[in-house]
């Protein structure tokens, strides 16, 4: 029997460890004797360990004191957890805190020198039999662990009682070989019976798991396996909280890796859900066994899983045995198969089942609510045979795997018809193979009709019914070369009439303009509101101008009837009003190439009878193509103007008369634009006003002047007035004293030193621009009226105001040669600024006769070409050096 269980295919192979020389070989010749191999021999547990890796043997004889002080009981833990090599301890110590010591190897024997061969040769044999049984183990084990593997299942237990023992208690021998001595062997071999016993009944367990008390006394077990095991069984008196559960197998299921670190069998149950914790309670309490699939979340999941667990108490054995798989996404797939049941049901979408052969296997409610067809109707039909509705050149259903979506018209069992929107996918297999088909369809009636009216909304304007650019752009678009007239048409006064009436009015006014169009126009024209008060008509095969004219004049006389507003809030003497159009012609071809530049030139063309006098209609011309190419060019390069450093300061410097000193400069905005050269101020300003960009491009002027008077001033130059041109535009966009006051703190300019020139037009609005005023003068800054004399100011308003200084326009200067009214005008000027105690400055100075008669006048400055030119920063200071 014992011989069975040693390999006879091979002799065993014994290492030795042993630091007495002579011990060594002695044992060694006695072993050899006996049949054994002894593949080597270490004396220290370095050595012992490097023999073990290179030679794998079957045991190890191991001496406890071995040499350079190295431990025999270390070395045996080792061997054990690295290669579960079996260890008999071969000592002449047999004392109780030594076997304590040597217990913790978990070793196969221990004998106690001097031992007889005999001795030394059952020890071998026996533990050589243990450790085959260990093997036969183990292998039932990974058998285990496997199958649990494959099934995705986790074991768990939660130790007898006697597990949570005071880890300071002694720990007694635990091998029943310890101490063999001549005078106790008997004793020792019951020992061994009574162990033997023991560990077969463990290992008859289900799970094959020995139960002992410390794991760390315990064989090393394989990986991989999970089994919960509750000893001491249900009604015991075992806090929860103080159950600590011991898992194995978790490594083989990583979704269940969160709940295998609860440790405590508290931490377990509060993670379940109601019915898991009162399935748990009754297992524990009563015994009941626990057949249930619940929901639990450790503290840190974000979200709950599903457990299926499975656990019984066995009560013979004294053990609670538990088994649990995460069934999440099976969980998860009958919920979404629940949910798909209610929908298909619930939906108001038609849905028919297909076989293979797309003959129906059933329906659901909407599909009868929809057509008219019951269930029993259609079973075992194909839809061709009563669904649809055929049309040649209707699509079919695809016979293909593939999904398949289409339009398609429905028949009803009363037999109207709808249309549908069809969706048409297989059911595959395992092999690939179309097993069913789904065939869903849903009544798009009414999409159908609120597309027609989104589509006429998006082509049509909202207040006035006509198309809109939208349309536009599509008749453009599909231009096919026939001739074709554009009329672009823009009110005149609507802008007043909307302010001061209200924009209701205006509504109504646009509404009942857009109708006199309509009534003027042939069924082919097309009439389109851009925007506002624009308008756009399209006439087709119009080739003549003179046509296109007759028909515009037409429209003029139509718009200028008076219109009865239909608001009866209003008086009844604003509820007439009259309004009139100007109205540009562009013909394709004739003036333009392609029906895309019809729009710009009549928008051209509208501009020019703007200019000329409104309440006309201008046939576009190609010179208007240029004037609105140079507009555009100059509206685009002032948008990137500032950003590409294109804009420049030069300095006019300002003398006083009576000796040519230069007292101040006034600074000018020059633009080179990239295409079109130098673009002189009077032609860009006004164009950056009516864009809205003379606010940032003012304030950039401001900022470059003073922070160049302030770096003269810091170098020492003369104290100089800076004049600084301020457009009427940026009052109504900025704060501008907030914005003066910010540049000079910024800078530390003195405020006296700052001049803002301002023209006639500001001064007209005193009401809203004079706070304004009065907050600059505050600040110390100082104010001149430019260009004085050629506006509409009155003297009230100029009284009014807190001005410094005025400027002689330069008008005045070149008509003083012709005497007269010019010099008149000057002299009162001049006398004005005196009796209101005013500076003057005259501009436009180029003669010496001007400058001669200025000063019969009085004392003032002036500047002009006679003193100095425009010129840039450096000149003027080099000026100012001298």
């Amino acid at each position: 029997m014992l011989d069975a269980a040693v390999d006879r295919a091979r002799p065993v192979r014994i290492q030795i460890v042993e630091d007495e020389r002579i011990v060594a070989l002695d044992l060694r010749s006695g072993l050899e004797q006996l049949g054994y191999e002894v593949v080597g021999i270490a004396a220290s547990e370095p050595e012992a360990l490097r023999l073990a890796t290179r030679t794998v043997p079957d045991l190890v004889l191991m001496d406890i004191h071995l040499d350079r002080g190295s431990d025999g009981i270390s070395a045996a833990r080792q061997l054990r957890e690295l290669l579960s090599v079996p260890v008999i301890f071969l000592s002449a110590y047999g004392e109780p805190e030594t076997l304590q010591r040597a217990a913790q190897a978990a070793p196969y024997g221990y004998l106690l020198k001097p031992f007889e061969l005999r001795e030394l040769n059952a020890t071998v044999r026996m533990a050589m039999v243990r450790r085959a049984e260990e093997r036969k183990t183990e292998a039932a084990e990974r058998r285990l662990r496997l199958a649990l593997e494959s099934a995705r299942l986790a074991v768990l237990e939660l130790p007898e009682q006697s597990a949570w023992s005071d880890p300071s208690d002694p720990v007694e021998p635990s091998n029943p070989m310890a101490q063999s001595t001549p005078s106790n062997r008997a004793a020792q071999a019951d020992q061994a019976d009574q162990a033997d016993q023991a560990d077969q009944e463990d290992r008859a367990l289900p799970q094959t798991l020995a139960s002992v008390a410390d794991p760390s006394e315990a064989p090393t077990q394989p990986a991989g396996l999970d089994v919960l095991k509750i000893r001491g069984g249900a009604g015991r008196s075992t806090p929860p909280r103080s159950r600590t559960l011991r898992w194995t197998g978790h490594e083989s299921v990583p979704e269940l890796s969160t709940l295998t670190r609860s440790n405590a069998l508290a931490d377990l149950r509060e993670g379940l859900d109601a019915r898991g914790r009162d399935a748990l309670d009754a297992l524990l309490q009563v015994g009941t066994p626990m057949d249930l699939t619940c929901g639990w979340r450790g503290l840190d999941e974000p979200v709950t899983r599903c457990l299926e667990i499975h656990a019984r108490h066995f009560e013979r054995e004294g053990v609670v045995m538990g088994m649990v798989r995460d069934v999440s996404e099976r969980v998860e797939r009958e919920n979404r198969l629940r949910q798909a049941a209610v929908a298909f049901n619930a939906t108001d979408e038609a849905i028919l089942f297909l076989d293979a052969d797309q003959r129906v296997l059933g329906c659901n409610s909407a599909f009868a609510h929809l057509t008219g067809w019951t269930e029993p109707d259609v079973l075992g039909h194909r839809p061709e045979e009563f669904l649809f509705c055929r049309r040649q050149g209707d699509a079919s259903l695809d016979p293909a795997q593939h999904p398949w979506q289409g339009e398609v018209t429905c028949r009803r069992r009363d037999g109207s018809s709808f249309p549908a929107l069809q969706h048409f996918a297989a059911v595959m297999d395992d092999e690939g193979q179309a097993s069913h088909h789904v065939l869903s369809f849903a009544d798009i009636s009414e999409i159908r009709q609120a597309q027609h009216e989104l589509r006429h909304q998006a082509l049509h304007d909202a207040l006035t019914g006509l198309g809109n650019r939208l349309m536009l752009q599509q008749v453009l678009q599909g231009w096919t070369g026939r001739p074709l007239a554009l009329l672009f048409m823009d009110l005149d006064g609507f802008k007043t009439i909307n302010d001061t009436l209200g924009h209701d009015a205006g509504d109504d006014l646009l509404r009942q303009i857009a109708s006199r169009l309509g009534s003027q126009l042939r069924r082919d024209d097309v009439a389109v509101r851009l925007g506002g008060d624009e308008f756009v008509i399209l006439l087709p095969q119009v080739v003549q101008v003179d046509m296109a004219l007759a028909i515009a004049r037409k429209l003029l006389a139509a718009v200028a009837h008076p219109v009865r507003l239909e608001l009866h809030a209003l008086p009844d003497s604003a509820r007439t009003v009259v309004v009139t159009a100007s109205i540009g012609v562009a013909l394709c071809p004739g003036h333009v190439d392609s029906p895309q530049m019809l729009l710009r030139a009549a928008d051209a063309a509208m501009y020019q009878a703007k200019a000329r006098g409104r309440c006309r209609a201008v046939a576009f011309e190609s010179s208007m193509a240029d004037v609105a190419s140079h507009r555009l060019q100059m509206e685009q390069g002032l948008r990137t103007a500032l950003a590409h450093h294109e804009l420049s300061l030069v300095w006019q410097p300002v003398v006083d008369l009576r000796d040519g000193r230069i007292v101040g400069a006034e600074v000018l905005l020059r633009w080179r634009h990239p295409a079109l050269g130098d673009v002189s101020p009077a032609c860009f300003i006004p164009v950056a006003e009516d864009m809205g960009l003379i606010a940032p491009i003012g304030a950039w002027v401001l900022d470059q002047a003073v922070a160049q008077a302030a770096a003269w001033r810091s170098a020492g130059l003369p104290d100089l007035r800076v004049a600084v041109n301020v457009s009427v535009r940026q009052f109504e966009q900025d704060d501008v004293p907030a914005l003066v006051a910010d540049t000079l703190r910024r800078h530390g300019l003195p405020a006296p030193w700052l001049e803002l020139e301002l023209t006639e037009s500001l001064i007209a609005q005193a009401a809203s621009t004079g706070p304004a005023l009065q907050r600059l003068r505050e600040l110390g800054v100082r104010l001149a009226l430019d260009d004085f004399g050629t506006g509409f100011s009155s003297l009230a308003q100029l009284t009014a105001l807190p001005m410094d200084r005025l400027k002689i326009d330069r008008s005045f200067m070149q008509a003083l040669s012709q005497g007269g009214s010019a010099q008149a005008v000057v002299r009162s000027i001049v006398a004005l600024a005196g009796g209101l105690n005013l500076g003057i400055t005259a501009e436009g100075v180029e003669t010496a006769e001007q400058r001669d008669w200025l000063l019969s006048l009085g004392d003032m400055d002036a500047q002009g070409w006679l003193f100095h030119k425009p010129v840039a920063a450096e000149a003027l200071a080099s000026m100012l050096v001298r």
